[in-house]
């Protein structure tokens, strides 16, 4: 956080702003939590307009506060949108959305030139994980983000050594049709199997016996 911005949240009053970035296949979604802000995110887009009521997708109603990874999970934010209608909720929803990239910041607005003091503080980034549909008076749509790195947790228990799965990364590839031993499991990034205290002791006194 810079001087410039840790003196803004200092003051009596600060006007405190939200921007959302969403990396939607049809180019980034710009949010803030009221009003408009430009800001440059350095995606190489330069400055962007942040809409406080996008045109197109809606309103940005709210950011969760963080979540701690528990278990088998990372860090975890929920955004709750309100669309602006079927067509906007049915994009912000769609499967092809899951794992775009999502960028969240807190700033301070000057209320002298209605621009940002300073740059806003990065608070989370990471990835669209699954949209949560909640309907009645109006419609929410909540979207569930969580790092990348959560990723390296999720199980892969059905990445074997083995035929089946061989041929389904490598279609028509028969290498391991006739291959003796493989139908044991072996977990990828798995630790090797002890070979025991006698094996180490051969390979030592006959190293040719591998």
């Amino acid at each position: 956080m810079g001087a410039s911005l840790v003196a803004a949240f200092q003051q009596p009053a600060p006007i405190k702003c939200t921007l959302v970035r969403l990396d939607m296949a049809g180019g980034a979604v710009c949010l803030t939590d009221g009003g408009f802000a430009q800001f440059d995110a350095g995606e190489g887009d330069g400055p962007e307009i942040y809409y406080g009521r996008h045109p197109i997708y809606g309103v940005l109603s709210s950011v969760g506060a963080i979540k701690d990874g528990a278990d088998a999970q990372t860090t975890r934010v929920d955004i709750v949108i309100l669309p602006a209608s079927d067509v906007a909720t049915a994009a912000l929803g769609s499967p092809s959305t899951q794992g775009a990239r999502v960028q969240w910041w807190e700033g301070v607005i000057d209320p002298a030139t209605g621009g940002l003091i300073g740059a806003p503080e990065l608070k989370f980034g990471g990835e669209i994980d699954k949209p949560r549909l909640q309907v009645g008076d109006s419609w929410s749509l909540t979207l569930e983000c969580g790092t990348q790195a959560e990723r390296q947790l999720e199980p892969n228990a059905d990445w074997r050594l083995n035929d089946a799965f061989h041929r389904r990364v490598w279609g028509g590839e028969l290498g391991l049709v006739f291959v003796d031993g493989v139908a044991r499991k072996e977990e990828w990034r798995s630790r090797p199997p002890d070979p025991g205290l006698f094996k180490r002791l051969l390979n030592t006194f006959v190293p040719f016996s591998k």
